[in-house]
């Protein structure tokens, strides 16, 4: 099982499935185990966690009904939750515990001193930290691990930005460094650092900006002004002072358009009376430097959204199964358009897989502050957000990327309404019912392409060395593109590693899986994301095919493997081709990609074992 505290807290099983962790005082009992895993944890700590020094009436017996339903969930996933001397012990490992994989990837930052590789593991531990920690989890013990696990994550990213300013990538990082700052308005720290990275965009205005806002919350909170080195950014910032040996750390590696005002704007949340005031964002996340074997439908995007915003709003879906680089070609197309498009790049991950998708409403709040909208001004409602939305955009060229769509109705309300903008999405959907869009359907990468990619990722001096390795590892990814980069990761993260043992590890289709996962990048847990679509009829096929073991098949070895008549059978291979589990491969044939393979068996065994415990 793996088990996600750091934002909404939800475990999932070795399949991908997730399991029902009950109301949240239970929850909260769970993520108390699971910070300290592998140690007993006293029932008293826990009842204290859950309702501090005056607990109610009859806590501890319900502190154990929480514990005894806990426990039955856990066992049907192969975890044991053990009775100890006055408390409990959770038998998990620490790394199956993102908590824990987070403090761990911190502390090794700490104790490296080459600021790429230490970069490397600190953007790897944020990336887990994103969102709201311990979301919803009541009592003591949630809200003051909440305030320390964000202390830790403040202090990881004000290093990372550091070693990322230092190199001159104020533009890679500047929206990352926005966020955190609008998150802790009063942080002089976090304020220096947006500062910076804005005057390396060449937005000097927007920098001085950020100052003002931070000075006009400092002196009406707290009754101080900004600090000394707070002050110094400010002086190297300033756009009419010239200093005569730029750092670094300040320098401005190209200009950016002038500044737009818009009124009633507001930075980290404080009004700047009399300041030109800028909605402007740029969201986009860093362009991949290794991105690879995507050229044709790169150029065919970039054409087709800088020649269609004219005469309407420009539409891209990229669909495809997950881990085929979807969200890589979506993004790296928004970072071309940016001079077609010069109003700015709004993004959202509109997590549309997950059981918790993020909500329409939600997501125009963000963009709405991110136009320059203070809080305090934007509407409730959805519709109300979308109309004032649509507004704003009418009259800027602005590029939109909706990433990880789950479906058109969730994509609609951020669409905007007049001609001048352009919107990629992507999705596992082809989203048929978006009206104007024009679809791209992304497949594996070709064998050279994959080579290329993994001898970015991990070197090409190793590949070179063993080339029957390194081809027959290409063909055991075959051609999935997250698949690759996760391969070539582990073998950068172990190069001690000859590349033949890790073609030998995927060979094994018992291994093959656990291998193919690496920080947040995980093959199988993409494949899950797929399979929670299907219901139950499709997944039952799913995992008859699976165990039947076949890549290529027809719609009647479907019709038999099932015990259903050909039509119903059509359906259900339609469906699992609707969520890019199956392809179809003309005629009555169908193709599943190996991955696909070693997944749909290890589910259909699951579903074996444990049809078999229960003895129906």
């Amino acid at each position: 099982m793996k088990f996600r505290l750091l934002g909404h807290m939800h475990a999932t099983s070795g399949d991908g499935e997730e399991v029902e962790l009950g109301p949240a005082k239970q929850r909260s009992v769970l993520a108390m185990l699971l910070s300290d895993a592998g140690e007993v944890v006293l029932a008293d700590q826990l009842v204290d966690g859950l309702w501090g020094a005056a607990p109610p009436p009859g806590a501890r017996g319900t502190l154990y009904s929480y514990v005894a339903r806990l426990r039955r969930a856990l066992h049907a996933h192969g975890v044991e939750l053990r009775r100890h001397t006055g408390g409990y012990v959770l038998q998990v490992e620490q790394e199956q515990v993102d908590l824990h994989r987070f403090l761990r990837l911190v502390d090794e930052a700490q104790a490296v001193h080459e600021g790429p590789w230490a970069a490397a593991l600190l953007h790897e531990a944020l990336s887990l930290c994103r969102r709201e920690l311990l979301v919803g989890l009541p009592g003591p013990w949630a809200a003051g691990t909440r305030t320390r696990l964000e202390q830790v994550r403040v202090a990881a990213a004000l290093r990372y930005h550091e070693i990322q300013l230092a190199a001159g990538r104020g533009e890679e990082i500047v929206a990352r460094i926005y966020e955190l700052a609008m998150a802790h308005p009063l942080d002089e720290r976090l304020a220096a650092q947006l500062m910076t990275a804005l005057y390396q965009c060449g937005r000097q205005a927007e920098a001085v900006q950020v100052y003002e806002a931070v000075k006009e919350n400092l002196g009406s909170r707290l009754g101080v002004a900004p600090g000394p080195d707070l002050r110094g950014v400010l002086l190297r910032v300033l756009p009419d002072r010239h200093p005569a040996a730029p750092t670094a750390s300040t320098a401005a590696p190209h200009a950016a358009p002038h500044a737009v005002p818009v009124a009633g704007v507001h930075l980290l949340g404080a009004p700047v009376v009399g300041a030109p005031v800028v909605g402007r964002p740029r969201q986009l996340p860093a362009a991949l430097a290794d991105f690879t074997g995507r050229d044709q439908a790169l150029d065919e995007v970039v054409r087709h959204l800088a020649g269609s915003s004219e005469h309407g709003v420009g539409l891209a879906v990229i669909a495809g199964p997950g881990g085929v680089g979807k969200s890589a070609l979506a993004v790296q197309a928004a970072h071309r358009l940016c001079q077609s498009f010069p109003g700015g790049q709004l993004y959202v991950d509109l997590h549309g897989l997950d059981p918790r998708p993020a909500d329409p409403a939600e997501v125009l709040e963000r963009f709405l502050r991110a136009l320059g909208v203070h809080r305090t001004a934007i509407p409730d409602g959805l519709e109300p957000r979308a109309e004032m939305y649509r507004d704003l955009l009418a009259e800027r060229r602005v590029t939109v990327v909706l990433d990880g769509a789950g479906g058109e109705a969730q994509v609609q309300p951020l669409l905007p309404g007049a001609p001048g903008s352009a919107v990629l999405v992507t999705s596992r959907y082809r989203l048929p019912g978006l009206p104007g869009a024009r679809p791209w359907q992304l497949g594996m990468l070709p064998r050279h392409d994959a080579l290329d990619l993994l001898r970015a990722i991990a070197g090409r001096e190793r590949f070179e060395r063993e080339p029957r390795a390194s081809d027959e590892l290409v063909r055991l990814c075959a051609g999935l593109p997250l698949a690759v980069r996760v391969a070539g990761a582990r073998l950068a993260a172990r190069p001690h590693w000859p590349v033949g043992r890790l073609a030998a590890r995927l060979a094994d289709p018992r291994l093959c899986l656990d291998e193919l996962s690496h920080g947040t990048a995980d093959v199988r847990a993409t494949l899950a994301a797929g399979y929670r679509l299907l219901e139950e009829p499709a997944r039952r096929l799913f995992t008859s095919l699976g165990l039947d073991g076949r890549t290529r098949f027809s719609a009647a070895t479907a019709a038999a493997l099932l015990g259903a008549d050909l039509p119903a059978a059509h359906d259900l291979l339609a469906r699992l081709v609707e969520v890019c589990l199956l392809d179809a491969a003309g005629g009555d044939e169908f193709v599943m990609h190996p991955l696909t393979v070693v997944y749909a068996r290890e589910r259909g065994q699951a579903e074996e074992r444990a049809t078999a415990r229960t003895g129906s």
